[in-house]
């Protein structure tokens, strides 16, 4: 008897040992995590988890000044509008309707690029279901008769951040145009506001970076647009991106325009165990190689999606295959 005592009292002992274990590790590793020496794994992480509806993990642990000491930045948004000089961009669309697709294959993501030779055939879409839900970037791609589309910029709607569900995109951040008009919102909006833009100008130029919607009307004659948000990607041809990490690693929406006027489609996969997606210094760096002057990042993440030939060619992260968003630009 007192044998088989001693047994039992020597596993619960390594039961204890081992619950201590895993209780301090438990306890210990984010520690270390955070406030090791892991610089880099740290950046990543807080990075790609921050670019998710999944955010609220971090936000609701730490507070902004942290997050981003965690990150290496100041966390200083300086609202100024950008001068763009419009007159590097030469359209040399002479009635050609070329459209060009590549793929390009990395360890970490798979990009896919649309190169439009007529940028006067860039519209905007948004949902027709305003206010209470998006469309799919393929369902608006259809109803315009579209070739090519992809997913669009910032939208807000009544999903609660944290819950299980992403957002439905039932209505766009920030105004957008479309045609020449603000189609919303339709009142109310200061449009002295700094926002993060992505548009075509009536002369077919891209206008991207910091602007208003008062700046946008009489200095660039603005045809289409939406907002996203920052950081700026390429102004003028110049690299406005130096961290390789920036904004961690997702899938990734974003437009671009080169010396010609050609305009770029860029979708990027990502969120797969194999795959983990691209940092928007990765962004940069493909449009930089695609002869891109200027370029705005749209919503990446779940949202990304690429619309062609009646099909849509990338791998949307969405649970259910392609997210619902609030705009879109498409080509006719």
């Amino acid at each position: 008897m007192k044998q088989g005592n001693r047994k039992k009292k020597k596993k619960l002992e390594v039961i204890k040992g081992i619950l201590y274990i895993f209780v301090f590790l438990l306890i210990t590793t984010p520690v270390l995590f955070f406030y090791g020496p892991y610089k880099n794994t740290r950046k990543v992480f807080i990075s790609t988890l921050l670019g998710t509806r999944h955010r609220y993990l971090l936000t609701d642990l730490f507070s902004e000044e942290v997050l981003n000491r965690f990150q290496g930045i100041d966390g200083k948004v300086v609202d100024e509008e950008i001068s763009q000089d419009l007159d590097m961009i030469n359209v040399k669309y002479r009635g050609s309707d070329e459209i060009k697709e590549f793929t390009i294959n990395k360890p970490r993501y798979d990009a896919h690029i649309i190169e439009i030779k007529n940028p006067f055939a860039v519209k905007v879409a948004m949902t027709k279901y305003l206010g209470k839900r998006g469309q799919r970037t393929s369902e608006m791609a259809e109803e315009n008769n579209a070739i090519v589309a992809i997913n669009g910029g910032s939208f807000v709607d009544n999903s609660a951040e944290g819950t299980l569900y992403a957002g439905t995109g039932a209505e766009p951040g920030g105004f957008v145009v479309a045609g020449g008009e603000v189609i919303y919102p339709k009142g109310g909006y200061d449009e002295n506001t700094i926002e993060n833009v992505v548009g075509i100008s009536k002369d077919g130029k891209l206008v991207v970076g910091d602007h208003s919607l008062k700046e946008l009307k009489s200095k660039y004659n603005i045809q289409e647009a939406m907002c996203f948000r920052r950081p700026n990607i390429i102004i003028d041809g110049v690299r406005k991106i130096s961290n390789p990490l920036e904004d961690g690693l997702n899938p990734r929406t974003a437009m671009g325009q080169k010396a010609d006027g050609t305009i770029i489609f860029l979708v990027i996969d990502g969120r797969k165990v194999s795959m983990p997606g691209a940092s928007l210094y990765d962004v940069q760096e493909i449009m930089m190689e695609r002869g891109a002057i200027n370029a705005g990042a749209l919503d990446g993440g779940y949202s990304s999606t690429l619309y062609y030939e009646g099909e849509v060619i990338n791998s949307p992260n969405a649970w259910d295959g392609e997210r619902t968003v609030a705009t879109a630009f498409y080509v006719e």
